[in-house]
């Protein structure tokens, strides 16, 4: 019985490792589409060719459909902004 316990406990302790890594994973994606959106944002600014520019706003709108998906996943799982 002892040793089904150890079992159960590493378990625990393992997906507690993996629900932390997958925090931090969702945290540091979430960082990286908010660095994308601002690297667009300047792009946009300097940005003269109409194709371009259509580009542009075309990647944006892909962008914030990321972020905002990524930002419920972090709502779910209790992440808040202190975290970023």
């Amino acid at each position: 019985m002892d040793t089904v316990l150890k079992l159960i406990r590493r378990a625990d302790c393992a997906a507690e490792k993996t629900t932390e890594l997958n925090r931090e994973k969702l945290i540091a994606e979430i960082k990286n589409i908010s660095r994308l959106l601002a690297y667009n944002d300047c792009w946009f600014q300097r940005e003269s060719d109409e194709d371009l520019i259509e580009a542009c706003i075309y990647q944006r709108g892909e962008l914030e459909a990321r972020y905002r998906y990524l930002l419920g996943l972090a709502k779910q799982q209790g992440i808040n902004r202190t975290a970023f």
